[in-house]
């Protein structure tokens, strides 16, 4: 008899074969009009990685069945596999063993009793209808008021809601997003929905209960403090840094700069909306979209990147090494050194992922510097923004660009950690340990 899989090659076995089914479900003659095996298994891993590069244009490539399954993907690749399936055994009736509970507890990094992750599940289930009926509604009459019919304005609002709560930002009208990019109703719905999603829904389950408890976790005040000032900095960057640059923001109404400018300074926040040409942007502003791509959303969201906390964390171990203090502390708690010594394997993981993938893209593809690292570091983030021709630089790619870009999608999707103990062998508890000893750093 086989052993049992570890709890993280479970995961990555589920989602594995979540990509699978998907790619041969946009396979189905009426969900695509002429789509290739090769841009179907990419679609369906950038939908189940909430990442949204695309090989080809959703809009044109699949019919409106073929984007309902790319929505569908992209909800249980954004909730994550083992929540979905825990609701909807619960929805049924069926009964959850130990090792399903484990399981899910390991998907949610909840640190909650097993037995008590089946509240977590249903209140982030919970949560997820509501912010997204939420974004649904105001979409949808926005959509009607623009002349949408009713069907259509729902369809639209309904993808785009699911889209941008789970950071996923497939485009799906033809003429992209930027007929929108002066619309106060599309893009502040849209805004609201992907930092909803990015919080991560331990923190969304804090604030949810937060009339209760009058306590907000350390976790949730570093999400919402690192949260805030990032989206501050990405929006003031792309305010300043391309206020006059006539190929983005320059020569249009005042009131569409400032929009843009905020949508911008969110979406790279693992998002993938865009109403300006990523490919006009100037170099400095790159480099900052690339390093909140890089940076991501909270901790068990629907954002991929190395997350908010790592780089608090980051802040605080030089604050505290700065201040010649042993412990690193914030808020008035002690952070453990176990998730410090996870954050800075995590940072190093994902480093030498995102730099040697973008080497790999460049003697694969002959993909210039700039442009390999901004999609490597795209699809790390699962962000979905690209430098390359419309609909991505994915559609200029052969098989091995695509193949890489896959890869590195589901190991930002899972978390490089994630992917490393899936495919390690599980090393026995030793019972010794071995002298310490200094040596010098710096």
């Amino acid at each position: 008899m086989l052993p049992r899989p570890s709890a993280a090659r479970a995961i990555a076995l589920a989602f594995a074969a979540l990509i699978a089914a998907g790619a041969g479900l946009l396979k189905l003659p009426a969900a695509n009009n002429g789509l290739s095996w090769e841009d179907a298994l990419f679609l369906s891993v950038s939908a189940v990685t909430v990442t949204s590069l695309q090989s080809v244009d959703p809009a044109t490539a699949l019919t409106p069945l073929g984007q309902a399954l790319l929505a569908g993907l992209v909800q249980v690749g954004g909730l994550g596999i083992m929540t979905v399936t825990t609701v909807a055994a619960l929805l049924v009736g069926y009964r959850l063993g130990f090792r399903e509970l484990l399981l899910l507890r390991e998907e949610l990094a909840s640190p909650e009793a097993p037995r008590n992750v089946l509240r977590l599940a249903g209140q982030v289930a919970l949560i997820t209808a509501l912010v997204e009926l939420s974004g649904l509604l105001v979409l949808a009459g926005r959509f009607l008021l623009l002349g949408y019919g009713p069907a259509e304005a729902l369809g639209y609002a309904a993808f785009n809601a699911i889209a941008a709560f789970c950071n996923a930002g497939f485009n799906v009208f033809e003429e992209g997003l930027s007929p929108f990019a002066g619309d106060w109703a599309v893009n502040l719905a849209l805004v609201y929905l992907i930092v909803a999603g990015g919080l991560g829904f331990p923190v969304l389950a804090n604030l949810y209960r937060y009339r209760r408890m009058r306590r907000l976790t350390l976790q949730s005040r570093l999400v919402l403090t690192t949260s805030a000032l990032l989206v501050a900095a990405g929006a003031l960057s792309v305010a300043l840094l391309e206020w006059d640059n006539p190929q983005t923001l320059g020569g249009r109404p005042l009131h569409t700069r400032l929009l843009m400018s905020l949508l911008q300074g969110v979406t790279p926040r693992t998002a993938g909306y865009a109403t300006v040409d990523y490919a006009e942007m100037r170099d400095p502003t790159l480099a900052i979209q690339t390093a909140l791509m890089f940076v991501g959303t909270g901790p068990v969201s629907t954002g991929g990147g190395i997350k908010v906390t790592t780089l608090a964390l980051l802040f605080l171990i030089v604050l505290a090494q700065v201040r010649g203090r042993e412990e690193v502390s914030a808020f008035g708690r002690t952070v453990g050194r176990t998730v410090i010594s996870r954050s800075l394997a995590l940072l190093s993981l994902a480093a030498l992922l995102v730099g040697g993938s973008s080497v790999a893209l460049m003697i694969l593809e002959g993909v210039p510097f700039l442009p390999a690292v901004f999609e490597v570091t795209s699809a790390f983030g699962t962000v979905g923004l690209s430098l390359g021709p419309p609909p991505a630089l994915s559609s200029e790619l052969g098989w091995s660009g695509k193949l890489l870009l896959e890869l590195v999608m589901f190991a930002g999707r899972l978390g490089p950690v994630t992917v490393a103990l899936a495919f390690s062998e599980r090393s026995r508890p030793r019972r010794y340990g071995y002298p310490e000893e200094d040596i010098a750093i710096g």
